[in-house]
Formats: structure tokens, sequence, C-alpha cells
């Protein structure tokens, strides 16, 4: 190899044309080469901008972080592989032996089972609340809790929580309020204005909105938490995919028309799902017979969301038969994508529940979630037609 070819190899091309691209480059490299010691110790300092290895950060990670924390009103943030790992990367940063922690009754069935398994497996103490309910509050969140998790809006039952009573008792025991923001999106709320510390998103839902990638968000506006949450990161390898946070950032583009759109058709279609004969009960928080629906008119001022649930009479039978002639919408566990999805949680995100424990939820067997997503709502309202038909 000569002297000129191993250059190429080795130091990369340097361009010389004029001219910026309108696409956000794709950075695969693993590692960035310095031209000495001092170079690379000055952008250890912070004296100059770079990085040096992907797990520690990578250019498409912080032009994404930076788009989805202008979204969020976050001084800072950073990608992780996943919404899960985002969470973990909160708790794994501030959690010493033997501290309590405190969740939402009202989660995501992965976060609750690691609120309620893992973490008290690993010595936490962790006490469980109802976030629609204040006065669980106390008996939950006691002085000496370190962190408490909930989200805006809950998945799959739509609960809402009552938000400035929750922080308010967050604040009361110096607790730190991590909220999960997947089902609102920072269109629907912005935690960090209300006084929420911490803010994360499954940005593999409706922010990237296309089912084609993992990606989880943290925003604070704690630049020293930050700090420390980014080390633990980087430790522990919740990194996140350059390609995927490049994918992302293309979606994300799209993210305000979507949501608006798809916001529209899930309240055409929660309000054609009302008196059908074979549906007994649709939650969407726009409906006063929600439980939570003055809470939802002071919460969510633009608009309620782009989720719907419904319980179908009859038992599995019934829900098979309403599945299988749902032909053209998807049944998958996801969110956020630009096509209707629909997922009975009973025997998916809340699968390792006990019926009991599903059922004090509010997650009956035949409830059914609905992610709507951005088609025009007749070919929605035909599918659905079609599928409460057979399910009769």
């Amino acid at each position: 190899m000569s002297t000129n070819q191993r250059s190429v190899v080795r130091r990369g091309i340097t361009s010389t044309n004029v001219g910026i691209p309108v696409v956000t480059p794709l950075s695969p490299s693993v590692v960035y080469h310095y031209k000495d010691a001092d170079e690379l110790e000055s952008m250890h300092e912070g004296e100059i901008k770079g990085f040096d290895y992907a797990r520690d950060g990578h250019p498409n990670a912080e032009i994404l972080a930076e788009k989805i924390s202008w979204l969020e009103n976050a001084s800072s943030g950073f990608m992780t592989a996943s919404g899960i790992s985002a969470i973990s990367a909160v708790f794994l940063s501030v959690l010493e032996t033997g501290d309590k922690i405190a969740a939402a009754s009202h989660l995501y069935g992965r976060s609750l089972r690691m609120m309620k398994q893992e973490w008290p497996r690993l010595g936490f103490e962790t006490k469980i609340f109802n976030a629609s309910d204040p006065s669980t509050f106390d008996s939950a969140i006691v002085p000496g809790t370190k962190v408490v998790l909930a989200e805006v809006m809950s998945n799959p039952t739509l609960r809402v929580t009552h938000f400035e009573e929750l922080v308010a008792k967050v604040k009361s025991v110096g607790a730190l309020l991590l909220v999960d923001n997947t089902f609102t999106t920072p269109n629907g709320f912005k935690p960090l204005d209300h006084g929420a510390d911490l803010v994360m998103n499954s940005v593999t839902k409706m922010l990237s909105g296309h089912s084609d990638l993992n990606l989880g968000y943290i925003g604070a506006t704690d630049e020293a938490l930050m700090e420390r949450i980014s080390e633990v990161i980087a430790v522990f390898g919740f990194n996140s995919s350059p390609y995927n946070c490049w994918m992302a950032e293309r979606g994300l583009h799209t993210f305000d028309l979507r949501y608006q759109q798809a916001q529209a058709n899930a309240l055409q279609l929660a309000e054609f799902l009302q008196n059908k004969p074979n549906v007994s009960s649709v939650i969407y928080p726009k409906f006063e017979s929600h439980p939570d629906f003055e809470m939802a008119q002071r919460l969510l001022k633009n608009g309620f969301g782009s989720m719907v649930s419904f319980v179908l009479d009859g038992g599995r039978e019934q829900a098979n038969a309403f599945l299988n002639a749902a032909t053209n919408i998807p049944y998958c566990p996801t969110l956020g994508d630009v096509a209707t999805t629909i997922i009975m949680p009973s025997v998916s995100s809340h699968r390792k529940f006990s019926r009991e424990e599903r059922i004090a939820l509010g997650i009956e067997d035949n409830l059914i979630r609905v992610s709507v997503g951005i088609e025009n709502f007749e070919l929605i309202r035909e599918d659905f037609s079609t599928a409460l038909q057979a399910a009769l």
C-alpha cells in the first residue's frame, strides 16, 4: 500500500467542495482521530468540540438530541438505545443501595415490571401510587424518596396524571420527578415546563413514527445531572446507533404533521366506536365519560393524542374474530406508527401480570388499544366496521 493510499484509508478524504448538505450526514464511525495527545486532551476538557468514541457520543445523536430538547424545552439531552434504557440510565445515575423510589401504577408494562421486580431485586425500595388519585401520593412518596416515575397519560388505559399535585408532593420530599412523555409527546405536553426534573421519550414511537428503529431520549435543565447521566449511558453501554439517530431525525421532520393528522383521526375513531352494539366502553380523554376528563382539559391544551382504547364485548373468540377481520390493521405491540395498529395489552405489554393485577389497573381481557395512524379516515372506518361486524 502506498503512502497516499494509507493516508486515505487511515485518515479519510478531506473535501474542499463548497456547499452545506441539506440532509444531515450519517456518521457511522466508531472512533475519531486527533493530530496529537494535546488536541485530544483539549477535547476532553471541553476547550474544543469533538468526539472520540461513539459509545460516548457521536454527531447524529447530538443533532437529534438537540432537536428533541428544543421540542421539550430541555437545556440538554441525550439519546439512548431505547426508551427503557433512558429510564434505566436515570435510575442508575442517581440511586445508591437502599434508596427509595416510587412509580405510578399506570405505566408501560415493562416500566412497571422494572419498578416492581427488577429494582427491588437490586436492593431498592419501591412504592407504587395511583397518579390519577392524589390521596395515594403520601404513602408512596415519602421522605428519602430519590426518584419518582410517572407518565402524563398512561398506557393503555389513558388515565391522566394529577400533575400539579404530583409535582408538589415530589418537591416536598426533595425527590426527582422523571416523566415518560411518549404517549403525550412534546406537542401534547411539556413536563419540564410544569415542574418535572427529567423527561424521557421512546423515540421509537411517535417522534420517529415509522416502526423502523429503537431509540430513547432523556432531557433536563440541570446540567450537572445530565453530565452524570451521560457518564452512565457510556459506562453501561446504553448508547444509541448513529444510523437509528439519522433515521429518527428524518422522521422528526414530519412529526408535527403526523401528530395533528393522527390526533384528528383518533377523535373520529373514538366517536365512531361509541354506541356500537359490541363495544362496552370507549376510552378517550376528550369524552366526559373519561374518569380524568377535567384533568385532561386542564393539562392537554393541544388535543388528546392519537391513542384510543375500547373494550370489546365477549371473550377471546370475539376478540380473535375482530383481529382476524381487521386485515388492513396490523396487530402488533407498537404505537406512533404512520399506520394504524392494534393490540390487546392483556396478552402483550401486561401479559406478565396476573388477571387480578390487570383488572385493578383497568386492563380488561378484551381491552383493545388502538394507535391511530395518518391514513384517510374512511379507510380506518371501513376496517373497523368490518372487524366489529365479524365479532358480533
